[in-house]
């Protein structure tokens, strides 16, 4: 009897709240620095806690930009944030929740480079420059706290990020090292993603540590460092394709407005 009692018992559930979830503010950037809660990124909200949630919600939040994939928003939906006074924007950066075919598995390697990954990173700015720009233009305009997502809340939700950061003046060290938190958050990220996304999600060994981990699966300085690198080279700056999409001086200026302060 307690041999199969115990042969049955499920295994404890993964804790669902967010675990890459940080506030941008505090950081440096040209005239001052960050403004405190009013933007976040953060790994997948959309099962997070009701309670968490709720949390957000009487913490101030008011907009959800969500950045992953149709395929991945139709998995598992907005989620509990999806409240009256919430406001929801689906601003799709990559058609699937895969990679190109042609890429996948060499980023995907233990052997992929932060060369390699910086140029996929490049290469998602420029070519979704308009979807970006949008967002930041739904940041300036915002009212309360925006919350950026993606899946971990490192690859498409840095991209955002480092474009944010760039268009308020931040060096690309800041830029960089804001990424790079992401690597603190590994060990609890992937099994919350494996919980989520199930087979979508490719498999890492629980005992494989960050530094062991190619520049795709992990979140390495210069991986960021290797993507300014090469918009620089390309177009002078980050934030160019985003400016040649359409976005304003006048957009760049309110979203300084909101999210600069004096200090630092």
């Amino acid at each position: 009897m307690h041999e199969s009692s115990v042969a049955t018992m499920p295994e404890p559930a993964v804790d669902l709240a967010p675990v890459n979830l940080r506030d941008l503010g505090g950081l440096t950037v040209d005239g001052g620095v960050t403004r405190t809660g009013v933007l976040l990124r953060s790994d997948d909200v959309s099962v997070m806690p009701a309670a968490f949630a709720q949390k957000m919600v009487d913490d101030g939040v008011r907009s959800v930009i969500d950045l992953r994939s149709p395929e991945e928003a139709l998995l598992t939906g907005r989620g509990p944030l999806t409240v009256p006074g919430v406001n929801y924007h689906h601003l799709a950066l990559t058609a699937s929740v895969s990679m190109p075919e042609d890429i996948s598995r060499e980023l995907l390697s233990a052997s992929a480079t932060p060369e390699l990954v910086g140029s996929w990173y490049a290469n998602l700015l420029e070519t979704q420059a308009r979807q970006l720009a949008l967002g930041v233009t739904l940041v300036a305009m915002s009212e309360g706290a925006t919350v950026f997502h993606c899946a971990a809340g490192k690859d498409r939700t840095g991209v955002f990020a480092a474009v944010v950061l760039s268009l308020l003046g931040a060096s690309p060290e800041t830029v960089s090292a804001d990424y790079a938190v992401t690597a603190t958050r590994l060990p609890q990220l992937f099994p919350r993603l494996r919980a989520i996304m199930g087979g979508l999600m490719p498999e890492v060994p629980v005992t494989m540590q960050t530094a062991e981990l190619g520049a795709m699966m992990g979140a390495h300085a210069a991986s960021m460092d290797a993507m300014q690198q090469v918009l620089a080279e390309r177009h002078g700056s980050v934030i160019e394709p985003l400016r040649r999409a359409g976005l304003s001086d006048a957009t760049i200026a309110q979203l300084r407005n909101r999210l600069v302060v004096a200090g630092g």
